[in-house]
């Protein structure tokens, strides 16, 4: 489904990055991360516990208070404009709201970023039907976010974000609105896209996927992000299981 997109340097560099809203108190504190090439993570934490925060400063959606982050060996901070939309168009992302654009049925809002990217309509047609197929919206193909549950715009919005093969995916709970059975689907579709090259950072609560795919989880508390599971790899790799 995927090709392979390899990088050597790290994806992402947090140093001693502390973030809060306005005049607020730190939401994170001192942090230290670095996401390398390839890398899997799952990100866990109470609600608050700053997570959302956390990926947005992944995406850019904020600098942060203090400190500096790093995306692709370039500092944030310093980006123009332009540098900004490049490096995002490196980066796929899941929204926990979906961010769907009403006015598109799914096939074109999961074949959105390969036309902004010019990719050929007969490439376009074979890689979005293939995707949506993968996860189980063959049927919904033509049908418009309004016309969709809360688990097929999920599974569009993943559809979208993996659909140009990034180097960095983020999701912020991508898997909330679906069952057990989708949500380890799903998780074997970024399995797939992480052998290849790119580097995964998901945001959830789900205790049943984390068990079962045992990746590094980036547990945040009081500000403060601890590893767990960091020398453990995912039993998948060991074992080569597939969906």
């Amino acid at each position: 489904m995927f090709e392979g997109n390899k990088l050597s340097s790290p994806i992402a560099e947090f140093n001693g990055v502390s973030f809060r809203y306005g005049t607020g108190t730190d939401i994170l504190k001192d942090i230290q991360l670095t996401l390398d090439p390839g890398s899997f993570h799952f990100m866990t934490g109470e609600s608050g516990a700053g997570k959302t925060s956390l990926l947005g400063l992944l995406y850019m959606n904020h600098l942060p208070t203090k400190g500096r982050v790093r995306l692709f060996g370039k500092a944030v901070d310093t980006l123009s404009r332009a540098d900004k939309a490049q490096i995002r168009r490196q980066i796929g992302v899941v929204f926990q709201d979906y961010r769907l654009l009403s006015h598109l049925n799914a096939f074109d809002n999961v074949a959105l970023p390969l036309r902004i990217a010019g990719v050929k309509e007969t490439e376009i047609k074979r890689h979005v039907s293939e995707l949506l197929a993968w996860v189980g919206l063959e049927k919904q193909i033509k049908a418009f976010p309004d016309e969709l549950s809360g688990g097929e715009k999920q599974r569009i919005a993943i559809a979208r974000a993996v659909i140009n093969r990034p180097q960095l995916l983020i999701a912020d709970e991508p898997t909330g609105n679906v069952d057990d059975a989708m949500a380890k689907r799903l998780l074997y579709l970024f399995l797939e896209l992480n052998k290849l090259g790119t580097t995964i950072v998901i945001a959830t609560h789900n205790q049943n996927l984390i068990k079962h795919f045992g990746f590094v989880q980036l547990h945040l508390s009081h500000g403060h992000i601890q590893y767990i599971n960091q020398e453990k790899q995912s039993k998948h790799f060991q074992q080569g299981e597939t969906a």
